[in-house]
């Protein structure tokens, strides 16, 4: 048997991850008769086949069973030598991917990762914005902002802060409560069902929760534009006019704010300078993030009358 390429155990356990050819397409970026073909040569490699093919999708065969522990091995092996390799480079230059909460990435990150790359031309920005965690030790990502409270142990870094959060709505729905409070609702995660958020179970019995979304920037959005209250992280809500705390709300500590990297990219010199640049800055904004400026939007439009 020749030897096996990489590449085609990769399409391999990447079908076995995803459940399906298409999916593991979506997952690797190609097209579906790209992860058919790359398995199809693996297959005939091995001379043997590893799914078997029916009406209702794939299969996987016992050799295919058998094999998965000896490719997850090879690929822990290709991602430590694509980590050692660049752990070697100590010029400010090349790719930096960065994975943060998309929140947070938006409104916090972007203009800090802007204000570096000014000062270091031949570094180039990969930014993944999403709320799901990738995987560093795969190298999805070089530098990931993670709230967490239990950052993985193959993991370094420094805790930035704690998220801060509180309830939030416009003037006019909290006039409106006032008045009727049967007339307004909650916004809620999409998560969370039917379970009643436990700040309405303990500060506001009987609002209801009517409105539902999957990410905080949805949830940010519609308490914005007038559809009820929902809690927010404070970063988000103290910079916005549109919006105020509800009184009688006490704080909500959330999880920590960690930046963080694969151990073995640790002394990484571009890794290492963007983490360090972007901890120096930040700093700066935990006041905001831990709620202790609820009027920072009315202090912004100071400065700029000044």
């Amino acid at each position: 048997m020749k030897n096996i390429d990489w590449n085609d155990l990769n399409y391999f356990l990447a079908t076995v991850q995803s459940g399906s050819m298409a999916a593991a397409a979506k997952l690797l970026k190609v097209n579906h008769t790209t992860v058919s073909r790359r398995i199809s040569a693996l297959e005939q490699q091995l001379a043997a086949p590893l799914f078997e093919r029916t009406a209702t999708g794939l299969s996987i065969t016992p050799l295919g069973e058998s094999m998965i522990p000896y490719a997850e091995n090879m690929r822990e092996s290709v991602n430590a030598m694509d980590r050692l390799v660049t752990a070697d480079k100590q010029e400010l230059a090349g790719t930096i991917k960065v994975t943060a909460i998309d929140m947070f990435g938006r409104r916090v990150l972007a203009p800090v990762l802007k204000e570096f790359l000014d000062l270091h031309p031949h570094i180039d920005l990969e930014l993944i914005l999403q709320d799901e965690n990738l995987d560093l030790g795969a190298r999805e990502a070089d530098l990931a902002f993670r709230a967490t409270d239990n950052p993985a142990p193959d993991l370094v870094g420094k805790r930035l802060g704690r998220f801060a959060m509180t309830v939030y709505c416009t003037e006019d729905v909290w006039q409106q409560y006032q008045q009727e409070p049967q007339s307004i609702c909650a916004i809620d995660w999409t998560e969370n069902g039917p379970n009643t958020p436990d700040w309405v179970e303990e500060y506001m019995p009987g609002l209801k929760v009517r409105h539902y979304c999957s990410t905080i920037n949805g949830i940010y959005e519609l308490a914005r534009a007038g559809c009820g209250m929902a809690r927010l992280p404070c970063g988000l809500g103290d910079t916005t006019p549109e919006l105020i705390r509800v009184p009688g709300i006490p704080l909500y500590q959330g999880m920590g704010l960690w930046v963080l990297s694969h151990i073995d990219l640790r002394n990484t010199a571009r890794i290492k300078a963007l983490r360090d640049f972007v901890v120096d800055r930040l700093e700066k904004e935990l006041p905001l993030m831990e709620g202790q400026c609820e009027k920072h939007w009315q202090t912004l439009e100071r400065h700029r009358e000044l």
